[in-house]
This record gives structure tokens, sequence and C-alpha cells, in this order.
């Protein structure tokens, strides 16, 4: 009777051991892929930061110029001539070659694991990314605005440089505020101190 009740206890023992051991190594691996799913995104936005501090800067100096110009007769005259006059203030030969992505984050939203990440970078990241999917919208106004017919005849010229200057100033403005976001994000997310230590 004393052996069977051991062997009892030794199998309901190494049943729970083993459900136990299983629920471990089961978190242990969604702890991991939930790991590998931040640092995906993680990357994407290290990407995006780098991206923005290298094009704000020009876009800030568009913006300075087209303040400027759309106030002076000699630049009016020739938007008048021809609207292709405006991409002379495009010193790096386009607007923007390539925009931030949100690829990373987008797959990450739908993931089962994303419940894994903690709640505080999760909104930060949200706050980012919705950020950032709003950022240019003042810029593709403007494009919008250059390519419609009529966009610079003599009597609307003037005033269409003006709305032009006017969404630039709202862009600029714009990605001033998605920049802080995303150094908000990095410190949050130590993306510096992954910088420092290459990882």
């Amino acid at each position: 009777m004393k052996e069977a009740l051991t062997q009892i206890l030794l199998i309901v023992f190494s049943v729970v051991l083993g459900l136990y051991l299983s629920e471990r190594i089961e978190d242990n691996k969604k702890k991991k892929e939930s790991e590998e799913l931040l640092a995906t995104i993680k990357s994407e936005l290290k990407d995006n930061i780098r991206l923005m501090e290298d094009w704000v800067p020009y876009h800030i100096e568009i913006k300075e110029k087209l303040d400027s110009l759309s106030k002076e007769p000699a630049f009016i005259q020739e938007f008048i001539e021809s609207k292709y006059a405006f991409f002379q203030l495009f010193t790096r030969g386009s607007f923007m070659k390539t925009f931030p992505t949100d690829d990373a984050w987008d797959i990450a939203k739908s993931h089962p694991l994303i419940v894994n990440i903690d709640y505080d970078k999760l909104l930060i990241l949200s706050r980012v990314y919705n950020h950032q999917e709003n950022t240019f919208e003042p810029g593709f106004k403007m494009f919008d605005l250059l390519e419609s017919k009529g966009v610079n005849s003599e009597q609307d010229a003037a005033i269409n440089l003006e709305l032009m200057a006017n969404r630039m100033n709202e862009l600029v403005a714009r990605e001033v505020d998605v920049i802080y976001f995303y150094r908000k994000a990095a410190e949050l997310l130590d993306l510096e101190k992954e910088e420092e230590t290459g990882e």
C-alpha cells in the first residue's frame, strides 16, 4: 500500500513538474519572441530617427527660402512664367527621397505577442507612429496645389505661393513634433544605450 501511494505521488509530482516546466519553457519562448518583436520595432524606429534628423534641417532651409521668395516680385514672376521655378528650392535635387516606415509597427500591432510588451513602451510607440502617419500631410497638400491647374496664373500665383509657404511651415512644425516624440521613445526604449553598446 505504501509503495503504491509513493508511486502515485511520484507520478503526480512528475506530471505537475512536467506541466510546470512545459509552461516555463513556453513562457520563455513567448518572452524571447516578444523581445524579438520589440527589437524589430526599435530597429525601424532608429532608422526613422536617422532619416528625419537628416531631412528636417533641409526642409527648414526650404521653408525659410519659400517664406522669403513667396514675397519677392521677381520670384513670383518666375513662378508665373513656369510653375517649375518652384523646384529651384530643392537643392538636394528632390524634396525627400524616402519617408519613415511603419511596417514593423503594423506587423507588431496584429501579433498576439504584443500583449507581452510593456504598456508604457506600447503607448509611446503608438503616439510616435500616429504622429508619423500625419506628419507629411501638409507637404502632400502643398504638392497637390502645385500640380493643380492655374496655380501659377497671374492673378493666383502670389496667393498660391503664400499658401504653399504656409503648408511648408506646417510641415516643418509637424516634423519637429515627431522628432520630439522619436526622442522621447528613444529615451524610454534605451535606444541611445543600444547605439553605444552596438546592440
